[in-house]
């Protein structure tokens, strides 16, 4: 007669490492995409910050407050433009108050972009940011 021992196998940890993982993947996916939206944020946020310092160096190197104005705008536009920022609504608003030598010229630039532009879910955000920029002390006036 053949004795038979039966075991009981004991289950132990096995195949837990790939329940695991299958659980861990989709928050980590999530997480990413969370911080890929955040950044590209971040970023547009940058650019507009950049746009309203260009607008502003851009008037100030003018000679008469309406054509300070102008290239301002057409500085801000260009830099948003050349960086992918696509504004549904833009602004550019140039104080040119204190614009005489030795004097600064502000810059303000919204833009007004759509979520969905910038990796989220949908919705708009409107960015602002504000530059100052000195004029030169020692430059003439237009002649």
């Amino acid at each position: 007669m053949s004795v038979r021992r039966s075991r009981k196998r004991s289950r132990g940890d096995d195949g837990s490492a790939s329940v695991e993982l299958t659980l861990l993947v989709p928050v980590l996916v999530i997480v990413l995409a969370l911080l890929v939206i955040a950044g590209r944020q971040v970023s547009a946020a940058l650019i507009v910050q950049d746009a309203a310092s260009t607008a502003a160096r851009a008037a100030s190197l003018q000679r008469d407050s309406a054509s300070a104005r102008t290239h301002a705008h057409q500085a801000a536009e260009r830099e948003l433009a050349d960086r992918g920022v696509v504004c549904s609504l833009f602004t550019a608003v140039v104080d040119t108050f204190g614009f005489e030598p030795g004097g600064r010229v502000e810059a303000q630039v919204t833009c007004t972009v759509a979520v969905i532009d910038l990796g989220g879910f949908g919705g708009q955000r409107t960015l602002t940011a504000t530059a100052l920029s000195p004029v030169d002390p020692y430059r003439g006036r237009a002649p």
